[in-house]
This record gives C-alpha cells, structure tokens and sequence, in this order.
C-alpha cells in the first residue's frame, strides 16, 4: 500500500500539473488524477506522466468518468469516449479506478409498491441494469489494464425513502454484484472507512471476495459516531476521531496483504483543513496518513 494525494478528495480544484507538484512537495508517494479534467483540458499525457517519474510519483487511482447510473442516452455517449480516457489512464501509469453502487432505486409510487413482491422485483431490475452497465465498463478498462473497485454508500441519512433499498452494506454488495465479479476479474472493491463506519460493518464484510479483490482504499474518520444521523460530507481527516477506525482499517489491510493506493479523502467541509492553502492541506494530509499508517509498513 502506498499514500496518494487528491486534490479534488479535500475540496481542491487544481490543474494536473498542480496536483502532480502539490504531491511531490507534501512528500506523497502517489497521485490521484482526474483523466477526464486531463483529455479535455489537452494536457500532454506524456509529459505529465514524465514530470511524476522524475518527482519519484507513482500513478494511483482515477475517477471513472462516465455517468452510468443515470439515463441511457448519457451512459452511451461517456460509454463511447472510456477506451480513449482509459488509454490516458494507462499512459499515466493510473491503473484503479471506482465507483458507488446505487443504494436505492428511482423513486417508486407507492401504489406500485403495493403489489406483492414489487420491491424484489424493483430491487433485482435495477441490480441487473447495474451489472450490465458495468460489465460494459469492465471489459473496456479491461483492455487498458485497469481495475474498478466498487464502493457502498453506507450513510443511512442519505436515504430519501422515494426508492426501493439496494445496497447499504458491503455484505450487500458483495452478494448482489457477485456474479459480475465471476465474469470480470478486474472488478474488486472500493474499501471505504467512512462507509465502512456507517454501514456498522467489520473489515471482514468488505473482503468477501478476498484480499486481491481491493482495488483503492479511501480513509477519513466520521465527524461523529451517531450512524443514524451521520451525513456522507460529515468527515474528519484520519485519526482524529477516537475510534481507531483508520489505523484498524489499514492495519487489517495490511495483515491480510492487500495492495494499492490509499487516499485520504475528507471531502470539502473537513474542518481541520478550513484556511489553509493547497501545500498545507497537503502537508496536513500527509501528516494524519503517518498518524495512522501500518508499524509493519514502511512509510517513506
């Protein structure tokens, strides 16, 4: 395992070539990048990827750009440009992309819900429109050698009731999405701490599929220990909650021998990093990763 830095993860808006330099000078030994901000911007990919060789950055993990989850017609047209976004990618040396699982269906009537059996059948539909979109999005990222690890939304305060429920739990996920996992080595999770926490799991529920199926960690502490009420911005940088459950996390990890990059992902309303400017977030950053890094682990 090894520690990225990403700007967009703490709120930041910056260039590539920004976050490439903001990584390097915190002390990262990787870097997240967003490859459609890249492709679009016209962005030397190349030189990029030279600038991070010659900084000692590795590549970690990418955004999946492409809205899957939504109507057909979007899907398709993001569907057509992930072969060349995904090429970018690779040329980057970023490898893991994710993405979250719906966690309810479209809003329902509940005269629909009425019927007997309808929330099953709802339920199954939507799992099974999930699983052909993303098995279209396996096989190309696939033929870039690229991962994608799936992730829950755990918070319950997300919820809007409107749907049917999917999947809260990486139990859930696990079980509904395994036969995509069957069909696509490259698809794995997405193991989350702060989802983790929300959806009451162990580590355990999220290495259904074994150690190799981790594709990206993402670590930042809850604000808070009220599951209930605890809303997905609601977020601190690791370590500084006084539940352990970073450090836990990656040390369970690490003794189960998973790989990959893991990022720090406090989202834009941390409160510990209001006031600050781009380097200093990043140092801040970098100093909560060290506070919960595994003693078996070097960290550089």
């Amino acid at each position: 395992m090894y520690g990225c830095w990403n700007a967009r993860a703490v709120g930041l808006d910056l260039s590539a070539e920004q976050t490439i330099e903001v990584a390097a000078k915190a002390g990262f030994e990787g870097v997240d990048l967003l490859v459609r901000d890249i492709a679009e911007s016209g962005a030397d990919a190349d030189e990029l990827r030279r600038r991070m060789d010659d900084l000692g950055l590795q590549g970690g993990g990418w955004s999946l750009p492409v809205n899957w989850r939504n109507d057909a017609e979007t899907f398709e047209a993001d569907l057509k440009q992930l072969p060349r976004r995904a090429k970018t990618a690779a040329r980057l040396g970023l490898f893991r992309t994710g993405t979250w699982v719906r966690f309810e269906s479209e809003p329902v009537a509940s005269e629909e819900l009425g019927n007997e059996g309808a929330g099953e059948r709802i339920s199954e539909a939507s799992t099974a429109l999930q699983i052909e979109r993303l098995g279209r999005i396996a096989r190309m990222l696939d033929d870039h050698g690229s991962r994608i690890g799936l992730e829950i939304i755990g918070s319950r305060s997300e919820r809007t009731g409107r749907g049917v429920p999917l999947v809260g739990t990486y139990a859930e996920l696990a079980r509904r999405f395994a036969a995509l996992r069957e069909a696509h080595r490259n698809v794995g999770v997405l193991v989350d701490a702060f989802h983790l926490f929300a959806s009451g799991e162990s580590l355990d529920a999220a290495m259904a599929w074994g150690p190799s199926s981790v594709v990206w960690i993402h670590l930042s502490d809850p604000a808070h220990g009220d599951r209930s009420t605890l809303r997905d911005v609601e977020r601190d940088l690791p370590g500084e909650s006084p539940s352990s459950l970073c450090a836990g996390l990656l040390a369970g990890l690490a003794e189960r021998g998973c790989q990959g990059p893991v990022t720090v992902e406090p989202l834009w309303r941390c409160r510990s990093l209001e006031g600050l400017n781009p380097l200093q977030m990043a140092i801040k950053t970098r100093e909560a990763l060290r506070r919960v890094w595994p003693s078996t682990l070097l960290f550089r």
